[in-house]
């Protein structure tokens, strides 16, 4: 009798029975009596029902003399739809049909893998590219020229500024591929000015200034384009020109207290860019640089 009971209160469990459809296999169990309810039984058995699968149970577990329970299973189809994981059960034979089945709508530029006419088979998995073709305005600055224009009655070294600069804009319009939310390419298909630019334009004076005519010396207590002036103020720009052979050269006024009659005293590396140095004294004119 004890051998009996044993017998009686230990499940069958046969699992797979039917293989010979692979897309929806057969499977069988047998539920302990003690077990009044599908739920106790299937958490005993260690199995799962899913809500798509065809299962049959006899007699019914209230009855506490035990079940035999047959499932037939729905094919688990894992779908990558967009870059999203989905796992759906299905009774359908053909991609085409799956999609119908779970209300999935392709758009007109969606590419799916395998192609819809593909059989439905075990561990498939169908992945979906969602593509989107939008337009994409984008705004961009035209940078303005600067424009110089000569004045004749300006000093030379002035300016002014006539006309303020206006940076302009344009519209770009692109058309925009999107694969998965991931842009891939884009095409540009307008680029429209909405705003002009505005040229700057600068006067530039050309006016030369004499500043005074003379002699120029030189001395060697200083180099470089220097000089030394008695009254132009230090950092003054000056323009000397040898008046007996044109030749000129700009210095930089740095020193003060000539003695001599000179309107300049020069650095010798200036002064022997106009003249020789042995000829000691010549006549220029000075002009603002």
């Amino acid at each position: 009798m004890l051998t009996n009971t044993h017998q009686e209160t230990t499940p069958l469990v046969s699992g797979v029975v039917d293989s010979s459809d692979p897309n929806h296999p057969i499977e069988v169990y047998y539920g302990r009596p003690e077990f009044r309810d599908l739920k106790s039984m299937t958490a005993d058995l260690g199995i799962t029902i899913f809500a798509e699968d065809k299962a049959q149970i006899f007699p019914e577990p209230a009855m506490g003399v035990g079940s035999k329970i047959t499932i037939q299973r729905a094919l688990p189809v894992l779908l990558d739809d967009g870059g999203s994981l989905h796992l759906y059960r299905s009774w359908e034979t053909q991609i085409k049909d799956f999609l119908l089945e779970q209300k999935i709508v392709l758009g007109d530029q969606d590419k799916i893998e395998p192609e819809q006419s593909t059989w439905l088979r075990p561990e498939m998995k169908i992945a979906i590219v969602r593509v989107a073709e939008t337009e994409l305005k984008e705004e961009e600055e035209i940078l303005y020229k600067t424009l110089t224009k000569d004045d004749s009655t300006m000093e030379k070294g002035q300016t002014k500024i006539s006309q303020a600069g206006k940076t302009g804009k344009k519209i770009k319009t692109f058309l925009v591929r999107r694969e998965n939310g991931q842009e891939v390419s884009r095409e540009l298909l307008r680029d429209e000015v909405s705003q002009k630019p505005q040229d700057k334009i600068v006067i530039v004076g050309t006016k030369i200034v004499e500043i005074g005519r003379g002699t120029a010396t030189w001395y060697d207590l200083i180099s470089g384009n220097t000089a030394a002036h008695n009254t132009l103020p230090k950092g003054t720009m000056v323009k000397v020109t040898n008046l007996n052979n044109g030749k000129s050269v700009v210095v930089k006024i740095i020193d003060r207290g000539i003695m001599s009659g000179a309107i300049i005293d020069l650095s010798a590396d200036a002064f022997s860019q106009i003249a020789p140095l042995g000829a000691g004294v010549i006549l220029v004119r000075l002009t603002k640089e």
